[in-house]
């Protein structure tokens, strides 16, 4: 009973993930073939949310979207941000100022996971979606974390991840990586070149919740190359994002 719980919680979040993304009205079909489950399930999954109100049916078009009590859900959240403006909206002023990937991550785990992305038209742009993850000692963002925490739990997280890495290139060495966290500290942010996705690079600073919980990374990424021109701005418009939130700015993203 309880694994079978679990299931429907997470068809559930993956469902609003799809609309986060895509942002548009889904057909049972096209949510079956999303998130890889039978279109029983689907149906099923639809339009019980339906009946609880999260969900709007359009008869004519045989479409579901996110009704207003999904918009209601976050409203105390957002308004934590109400002096500086949508957190969607500014993530997305960002991304257009910069012309690169922004995102907003957690740490989960072991792991890093982007909670919300905003990418520009560009093919060769970094390409993520929220709800993925990423390397918690690899990815910008998880340094920018855990340049948070104090060396002795550095070393843990450390040691858990390369206990877990898929790939060689993902195990990091003790000593070089505290000498990585420690100069993230002393930067106020964390860069990336290459060492989870070949050819892409990032810049990530740490910031808290709104919601006085676990903190989170900001971030952009894109090809090394544009992300290494673009530095100045792109630290730039990170510390403007963060210093209306009372986060005192770094010396490093103060000289920029």
């Amino acid at each position: 009973m309880a694994a079978r719980s679990i299931k429907s919680a997470q068809r559930t979040l993956a469902l609003f993930e799809l609309f986060s993304r895509e942002q548009r009205p889904f057909t049972v079909g096209r949510v079956s073939e999303a998130l890889k489950i039978p279109q029983a399930s689907a149906s099923m999954l639809l339009r019980n949310l339906a009946d609880l109100g999260y969900l709007e049916y359009d008869r004519k078009a045989r479409t579901f979207s996110p009704g207003i009590r999904v918009a209601l859900l976050g409203s105390w959240i957002d308004r934590r941000f109400s002096e500086a403006g949508s957190l969607g909206a500014r993530l997305d002023a960002l991304q257009r100022k910069v012309g690169e990937t922004a995102y907003l991550g957690i740490q989960n785990g072991s792991a890093a996971q982007y909670v919300i992305t905003q990418a520009p038209e560009n093919p060769d742009r970094l390409d993520v979606m929220s709800g993925q993850f990423r390397s918690l000692t690899c990815s910008a963002m998880g340094r920018a974390l855990l340049s948070l925490k104090p060396d002795a739990e550095v070393v843990t997280w450390a040691r858990r991840c390369n206990a877990e890495a898929t790939e060689a290139r993902f195990v990091v060495r003790e000593t070089e990586f505290l000498a990585l966290i420690r100069r993230a500290r002393e930067d106020g942010y964390a860069t990336t070149e290459g060492d989870v996705t070949p050819g892409l690079g990032a810049i990530a600073a740490p910031m808290p919740s709104p919601m006085a919980g676990s903190p989170l990374a900001l971030g952009v990424g894109g090809p090394i190359a544009r992300i290494r021109q673009k530095r100045p701005l792109i630290l730039e418009a990170l510390r403007a994002f963060i210093e209306p939130l009372a986060i005192p700015p770094s010396t490093a993203m103060d000289s920029v």
